[in-house]
C-alpha cells in the first residue's frame, strides 16, 4: 500500500512538472528560422505550422506563438525554401507576389488548419 502510494505521488509530481515547463520565447523560436532554409528544415526547428497558405512551395507557414498562443509568427516560402519572415499572421497577397505570374492560382485563398 505503502509502495503504491509513493509511486502515485512520483507520478503525479512528473506530471505537473511537464505541465509547468517552460515556453519557449517567442523571439528565441523566431531567430532560428533564416532564409534559404527548406520547409523541412523549419518544420524540424518550429514544429509544424498551426496555418499554411498558397501551394506548389510558394507557401506561408503561420505560427501561434506564446505561452498563450497571442504571437503570430509568418514565414514565407518561395520553390519551399525560406524568403522572408514576419511577426504577424500570414498575407495571401505576399504568397501570391512571391510565386510571380507564372503560377495559377484558384480563385479563392484557402487555408489548412491543424487540429
Amino acid at each position: 500500500m505503502k509502495t503504491l502510494l509513493c509511486c502515485t505521488l512520483g507520478a503525479a509530481a512528473l506530471a505537473l512538472a511537464a505541465c509547468s515547463a517552460p515556453t519557449a520565447k517567442p523571439e528565441t523560436v523566431m531567430s532560428t528560422v533564416a532564409p534559404g532554409m527548406t520547409q523541412n528544415d523549419v518544420i524540424k526547428r518550429v514544429g509544424p505550422p498551426d496555418r499554411f497558405y498558397g501551394e506548389s512551395g510558394n507557401e506561408c507557414f503561420q505560427y501561434a506563438l506564446g505561452k498563450y498562443g497571442n504571437v503570430p509568427f509568418a514565414i514565407y516560402f518561395k520553390r519551399q525554401a525560406v524568403i522572408a519572415t514576419a511577426r504577424a499572421t500570414c498575407d495571401p497577397a505576399q504568397v501570391r507576389a512571391a510565386a510571380g505570374p507564372a503560377v495559377a492560382w484558384h480563385s479563392t485563398d484557402y487555408s489548412v488548419t491543424r487540429r
